[in-house]
């Protein structure tokens, strides 16, 4: 049994943060505390030193008693897990030179437990697109609003923060593959319409949409994304589209068969998905 499983601890840092013990919400009392709180969430099982969390929360210019203060807010954040569910909960702090560290599964802090289920889904994409759907769909929904979202100012969280991110668009695009996959092919192209705006410079997006439209009978929508993406890209990027989008295009154009999903749950069928998953290499940063 792990110290996450035998404390209870539960930290979701997929939104605001919050600490939960066996259910029961923890008070994590003010901004400092919680930043230690989110800095030994963002990688649990590892130690912290002292010095890292001062030098995170003060930058190049801590007070004299930084030292102090971080070991007193650490105290506070174990009599708060004391108060809500004894003593068993405060182990998941642990004390280890030269810091501390939650000594908690990954699997207990929700953006440990996103990354297994994005890696599942994944995994499953290509030979079982229902399981990767369920995997992925999931695994979004664990989110309640920006990672880490009240520490954008700690360098270090910021960073985690936008890791996070990236890695929430790339299941994004992995379960609107499986969704095209499974023949939903309405639901995709909704959402599809609201990620590209969202996310202009994300060619997959755009060439799953165009396949979404094109499996709805709408071949004169899937062309106008294609030039509305080439027009964005040239105005604002100096770029033309990558080949592996222009092809979606020519396959439009030709009617090609195997845009039009039939077989998509055999393995040929799920390929044709497969095969428009290329444009991704070509994601602009």
């Amino acid at each position: 049994m792990t110290t996450g499983e035998s404390s209870g601890l539960e930290v979701r840092v997929l939104g605001p943060l919050e600490a939960v013990v066996h259910g029961r919400p923890v008070d994590l009392g003010g901004p400092q505390p919680q930043g230690v709180l989110a800095q030994l969430a963002a990688v649990p099982g590892r130690t912290v030193s002292v010095g890292a969390l001062v030098d995170e929360l003060w930058g190049p210019l801590p007070p004299r008693d930084a030292h102090r203060t971080v070991r007193t807010y650490v105290s506070r954040l174990r009599a708060a897990l004391r108060h809500v569910a004894g003593a068993d909960a405060a182990t998941a702090l642990v004390t280890r030179s030269p810091g501390y560290e939650l000594r908690v599964d990954p699997g207990f802090v929700d953006a440990g437990r996103f990354q297994r289920l994005v890696t599942s889904g994944q995994q499953a994409l290509g030979a079982q697109p229902r399981l990767a759907f369920e995997r992925l769909t999931a695994a979004l929904g664990l989110w309640r609003g920006d990672a880490f979202a009240e520490f954008g100012h700690l360098p270090g969280i910021a960073a985690k923060s936008e890791q996070l991110e990236r890695l929430r668009l790339s299941a994004t695009e992995a379960r609107i593959e499986s969704a095209l996959a499974l023949g939903l092919d309405a639901q995709a192209a909704a959402e599809l319409e609201v990620l590209v705006r969202a996310h202009p410079t994300r060619e997959l997006l755009w060439g799953q949409l165009m396949i979404a439209l094109y499996r709805l009978g709408r071949q004169a929508d899937a062309l106008g994304v294609f030039r509305v993406a080439r027009a964005l890209l040239r105005e604002e990027h100096g770029v033309e589209p990558s080949p592996a989008l222009a092809a979606v295009h020519s396959r439009i154009l030709r009617h090609d068969p195997s845009l039009s999903g039939a077989g998509r749950s055999s393995p040929q069928g799920t390929a044709v998905i497969g095969s428009t998953a290329v444009v991704g290499s070509a994601v602009l940063q």
